[in-house]
């Protein structure tokens, strides 16, 4: 009886942490929105349309920065201490500020690159938490990375971050995707009941809806009042890596390696499939272009939305299905990875036989020669558009 009473009273305080969290970061970051917005207008801190950007007014990418300054808020009202809170903070820190200089006069690739590895070095280094084994991918037993562990870890965080940031081409999408993984990862850690990483995401689900209800194409608005920006892009690709790795790494692993690549496979296939084909063109695959699945699709006539909801569909039930696979019907680590690997491929040859078809959306933006080809939207779907970095 007295078990059962304890029991009960643990459950209600969890309960009113989770609470806790959620509204504090959900209307501090409504709160920051709007003190930041009409600043950023002032000083022209905003997303300018230009020939590669499609939106036809400024806008304030102050998305990032709202949701960074929110989870600090939240961290510390709550009076919480979190495992390796302060390396979280410092490396969020780092990429929000460097995101911002960027979206205000912009910085070269090779500047943002190292801010990505310093952060994945605080991840691994001071934080310790590193991608030590691979799982049992090939069917032989589990692969242990060993001396290159660290190595690995921040190539992989710096290749989640550009994935994500990538895939933040239209209204919701980047922060769609996002809640999608971390509320896959809050729903797993409430079923193994690993409450730190649970609160960690209860935080970042808060902040996320909240940008949301400002980005997304509802209440009549015909496009977002804000935007994540570079700052918010990174930071939320940052912290998913830092998220999906705590819970497939270590001890208190509650996942294997291979569901979190369900679990973020749309931004991987879409940055993969983008960069190689740069690659193969000779270009750098940081080059801008307009060929990402959320480009493909409205030229097929899909409206805005329409294109927003069908990715967030496919990212949802991919992920379902990498954990169902796993934990219902018990799939071998080495055929949910091979899976994977086929449906990329699928995926893949889609998408360039589609690009090819169209005899390639655009040429390169820095190029001479830009050739348009022929749009297919109706005219119903004209007034709409995107948003390409």
């Amino acid at each position: 009886m007295l078990n059962s009473y304890n029991q009960l009273i643990i459950e209600h305080k969890i309960t009113f942490m989770l609470s806790d969290l959620f509204f504090t970061s959900l209307f501090a970051t409504i709160i920051f929105i709007l003190v930041l917005y009409p600043r950023a207008l002032k000083i022209g801190f905003t997303d300018k349309p230009c020939q590669r950007k499609q939106h036809k007014e400024p806008t304030p990418p102050i998305g990032g920065i709202a949701i960074f300054l929110a989870t600090l808020f939240t961290l510390l009202f709550n009076d919480i201490n979190l495992p390796h809170q302060t390396a979280f903070i410092f490396a969020m820190t780092l990429l929000v500020f460097v995101g911002v200089i960027d979206d205000h006069r912009g910085l070269g690739v090779k500047i943002r690159i190292i801010a990505q590895i310093v952060a994945g070095l605080i991840m691994t280094e001071i934080a310790e938490i590193k991608i030590i084994e691979l799982g049992d991918l090939l069917g032989f037993g589990n692969i242990n990375l060993g001396i290159y562990s660290t190595a690995f870890t921040v190539f992989a965080v710096v290749g989640g971050i550009n994935a994500f940031n990538m895939i933040d081409g239209i209204d919701g999408l980047a922060g769609g995707l996002t809640l999608i993984s971390i509320v896959t990862i809050a729903l797993i850690s409430w079923f193994f009941d690993h409450w730190i990483l649970l609160y960690f995401c209860i935080i970042f689900i808060g902040s996320i809806i909240a940008f949301l209800l400002f980005n997304l194409r509802i209440f009549g608005r015909t496009r977002g009042s804000i935007f994540l920006g570079d700052s918010g892009s990174t930071l939320l690709g940052f912290t998913v890596c830092w998220l999906a790795i705590s819970a497939a790494q270590g001890e208190e692993s509650i996942i294997t390696p291979t569901i979190v690549l369900w679990i973020i496979a749309l931004p991987l296939y879409d940055s993969i499939c983008i960069m190689s084909r740069r690659i193969q063109r000779g270009q750098s695959p940081f080059t801008p272009d307009r060929e990402h699945l959320h480009h493909i699709l409205p030229l097929e006539g899909y409206s805005i939305n329409k294109t927003l909801i069908t990715l967030l569909t496919f990212s949802l039930l991919l992920s379902v299905t990498g954990l169902t696979a796993s934990f219902f019907f018990g799939i071998s680590e080495r055929l949910l990875f091979i899976s994977f690997l086929l449906l990329f491929a699928g995926y893949y040859r889609a998408i360039n036989k589609r690009i090819s078809d169209r005899r390639k959306i655009t040429i390169p933006v820095d190029g001479p020669d830009r050739r348009k080809l022929p749009d297919r939207r109706s005219k119903a779907n004209k007034g709409n558009t995107l948003t390409e970095k």
